[in-house]
């Protein structure tokens, strides 16, 4: 690769704001801001959006979110999906830019047809919330169906306690049941209570204390505050082999995902 071509600026620049931002590389702004403007100057989409994220994210000191705002557009302008996703968040906020929220759903909308799930997921809250538009139910439902099914762990949770408050669409306890699994895999620490909650009450099927222990624990490891709460209060009702057997199963899930 030539040295100071558009693509060794591209590559070199992504790599040194990739460690910096990890906390891996903290030397050298001077060269790290050079390497990557350069690279989001020359025109490159991912650049530009690494750019931005430098600029909000204040790697260059007090974050800039109207330089950001300048570079994701840059790179929305060329069609980058997660660049249209964060800016569509700015605009609906007013972040970086004057609020306008038309203009954020619109370029959510453009991040969430291309399958974006995390734009997806904030068009749901928009909808919901009545952020800069009234709230819409309808689209609140339709957005939070998507999300979900693009494996958004939020709106995968969103959608279970939908279908079991009956909310929008009919009770549905085994379809609520699926939704959690999937989103408490994922790790979002709320569908793990609500599963324990779910498998503790023995909803639709019969109570699995283990199962419930094994996620209470998992959420209580991972700094949830009612993990350790509901945990306390469940081993109360079970034997030492069902202890046991719940301590290994939510120690082999950590392990596997790294978390121990």
């Amino acid at each position: 690769m030539v040295k100071n071509s558009p693509l060794f600026l591209l590559f070199s620049g992504l790599l040194l704001v990739g460690l910096f931002l990890s906390g891996v590389y903290c030397g050298a702004l001077p060269e790290l801001g050079y390497e990557l403007k350069a690279a989001a100057r020359s025109g490159d989409a991912s650049a530009q959006l690494e750019l931005a994220r430098a600029y909000y994210e204040g790697v260059f000191g007090m974050p800039d979110m109207a330089r950001a705002a300048h570079w994701l557009q840059q790179a929305a302008d060329q069609g980058n999906t997660d660049a249209e996703h964060i800016l569509g968040r700015f605009y609906v906020n007013g972040v970086g830019v004057e609020q306008d929220a038309a203009a954020g759903i619109a370029l959510l909308r453009k991040a969430a047809d291309k399958g974006q799930a995390q734009a997806q997921a904030y068009l749901a809250q928009v909808f919901g919330q009545g952020m800069g538009v009234p709230r819409d139910p309808t689209q609140f439902l339709y957005w939070t169906r998507l999300a979900a099914a693009n494996g958004d762990a939020q709106s995968q949770y969103n959608l279970a306690v939908l279908h079991l408050t009956g909310t929008l669409v009919p009770v549905d306890p085994a379809t609520a049941h699926d939704w959690l699994v999937l989103s408490a895999e994922q790790g979002y620490t709320q569908a793990q209570i609500a599963l324990g909650e779910y498998l503790v009450q023995g909803i639709d099927r019969d109570p699995d204390v283990v199962e419930a222990c094994k996620w209470f624990a998992i959420a209580a490891t991972r700094g949830h505050p009612k993990g350790r709460e509901y945990l306390s209060q469940i081993v109360e009702h079970m034997t030492v082999a069902q202890m046991d057997e719940a301590a290994a199963l939510a120690e082999a899930w950590l392990a596997a995902r790294g978390l121990r």
